[in-house]
């Protein structure tokens, strides 16, 4: 096992997060309970390139029929993201979002990575009811939809995290 990975594990462990690691890899796998559901997550360490790649997936895919205005959706909310993107199998219509950071040569620091994490999960659980509401759309009715008009409901977004600030907090 790799530094890398075993930094990854650690930042698992430290946090209390369940896992299940895929054989002969270095690839973690988890589920995360958020506000609108349950986002899987798949986290594989690069150690020759010092990188690791994270991948949350929306529970549910995109009808071959709204893929346009999903992809619009998505464009549109890659656009005010600093951190990670999101993407469209096109074929599959999986909804992916994805991030990845590259780490000095042996230095790993598991904040970092269970950060990374957090934001993973925090931005497929933000962006989920958007997604439901533009698959939800009648086929007929998509050419009506307003994408930017869509991103500016509030109603949607989870609630803040109530966090205390002499906590560490476990996330997600």
């Amino acid at each position: 096992m790799s530094a890398l990975h075993a930094s990854v594990l650690s930042a698992f462990k430290s946090m209390g997060w369940a896992y299940h690691p895929v054989p002969d890899q270095e690839v973690l796998e988890a589920a995360f309970e958020a506000h609108h559901g349950k986002i899987p997550l798949h986290v594989q360490s690069f150690d020759s390139a010092g990188m690791i790649n994270i991948v949350s997936t929306a529970s549910f895919p995109c009808p071959a029929t709204h893929r346009l205005s999903v992809c619009e959706l998505l464009m549109r909310t890659n656009k005010e993201l600093t951190l990670g993107n999101f993407e469209l199998e096109w074929d599959s219509g999986q909804i992916l979002f994805r991030v990845t950071n590259v780490f000095p040569s042996h230095r790993y620091d598991q904040k970092i990575i269970a950060g990374l994490i957090h934001n993973a999960i925090a931005e497929m659980d933000r962006l989920t009811p958007f997604l439901g509401e533009v698959c939800k759309t009648p086929a007929g009715e998509l050419m009506l939809l307003r994408v930017p008009e869509l991103l500016q409901r509030e109603d949607l977004l989870p609630p803040p995290l109530d966090v205390d600030d002499n906590e560490d907090e476990q996330i997600p």
